[in-house]
């Protein structure tokens, strides 16, 4: 029965750029986007649109691999269907239809039939998509957030800048922090109270800035300091339910981390540990204190820091019974993010982009719009 021609769609911009291929099946290929044979992906993001074309012609090359007559002696209305049908059961939950597919018209040796099937059977492809979109947009806040560090670490404040970037990417401090939830109001404003009362607490003082900084003092005493609090329930390492009560203080970015301060956290644990409602058995508590960078005169943090080296957490400073206590710096945390995550990144081939010339604003709202 004959077909009527569909219309041909319009290519994806950045897909199958090579001028002129070498490889046969790439000159297939070529030529059936040119042809409009795959689907255009209208309204899908760029990375999107070019990871489900590959993921696709991935799929058509084992066909071709496997009997180039049996892909070429289609007419184009035929493969424009079946890339159609590929398409769309590869990023569904039914990918393994794909392996009964093909299975039952490819010889496919033995090796590549078993690898194939480990491919689509052991994971939804879906899911792939998603994590690896997790990745991306983690990957990339963290650069946006380097760069404001780097450029506009004088101009950046703490409310609503910082606390909004830290609100939708928990996951910056770790594994552990990647869902805090909402404010629980009541554990917050106590804490909050608390904190409050550290003496010096929101003063900032010329030695705390780097001499090159100093003139700022006037401005950067006009900001608050960002605090944020959570109280979430947890299991402990023996597996018992207890509550993990979560408190950061974020210097702004112009201040360099010193004793001081440390003195500050320290004096904000003893509050914690003398209130009668904080001194219940099931409340584990970690303090952090947050800054663009520590002192290069100071030596208290860093020895604080060598004392606790054994106990394998970064930055951790004091643990003592249901308290632990951290200082870091913006770089520290966004280093361990890409070691942590390394081989997924090296493996996706992600690039570290420049967003030296992006304008505080735009950094500021992407990464607060980037939640995951």
């Amino acid at each position: 029965m004959a077909t009527q021609d569909l219309p041909a769609p319009t290519a994806p911009t950045t897909l199958f750029r090579e001028e002129v291929p070498d490889d046969p099946f790439d000159r297939e290929m070529a030529s059936h986007l040119a042809d409009g044979v795959f689907p255009s992906y209208e309204g899908l993001p760029e990375d999107y649109k070019q990871w489900r074309f590959e993921n696709t012609k991935s799929i058509l090359r084992a066909i071709y691999t496997a009997d180039p007559t049996a892909w070429t002696s289609l007419k184009k209305n035929q493969k424009k269907i079946i890339v159609l049908l590929l398409d769309k059961l590869a990023v569904s939950n039914e990918n393994d239809a794909i392996f009964e597919v093909l299975n039952s018209v490819l010889e496919l040796d033995d090796a590549t039939t078993k690898r194939l099937a480990m491919q689509l059977k052991s994971v939804s492809l879906q899911s792939v998509v998603s994590a690896i979109e997790i990745l991306r947009r983690r990957h990339e806040v963290a650069e946006k957030l380097r760069a404001l560090m780097n450029d506009h670490y004088l101009d950046t404040l703490e409310t609503p800048d910082l606390q909004g970037i830290i609100e939708a990417n928990t996951w910056l401090f770790g594994s552990a922090y990647e869902t805090l939830g909402a404010e629980e109001d009541t554990f917050t404003k106590i804490a909050k109270s608390l904190r409050d009362a550290v003496k010096g607490i929101d003063d900032v003082d010329v030695s705390d800035l780097d001499e090159s900084e100093s003139a700022f003092i006037d401005g950067a005493n006009k900001q608050a300091d960002l605090f944020l609090a959570r109280k979430v329930p947890h299991y402990d390492s023996m597996g018992r339910r207890i509550y993990r009560c979560i408190v950061v203080e974020i210097k702004r970015p112009s201040v360099a981390l010193n004793y001081r301060h440390l003195q500050q956290l320290d004096g904000y644990a003893q509050l914690i540990k003398k209130h009668a409602e904080f001194g219940s058995e099931a409340m584990h508590f970690e303090l952090i204190l947050i800054g663009r960078k520590i002192s290069e005169a100071d030596t208290e943090i860093r020895s604080r820091m060598q004392g606790q080296l054994q106990k394998g957490l970064t930055g951790l400073v004091s643990d003592d019974n249901r308290m632990k206590r951290f200082v870091l710096n913006w770089y520290t945390v966004l280093d361990n993010f890409l070691l942590n995550n390394l081989a997924m990144i090296e493996a996706l081939e992600l690039k570290r982009e420049s967003y030296a010339h992006a304008s505080r604003p735009e950094l500021i709202a992407d990464m607060q719009a980037l939640a995951t």
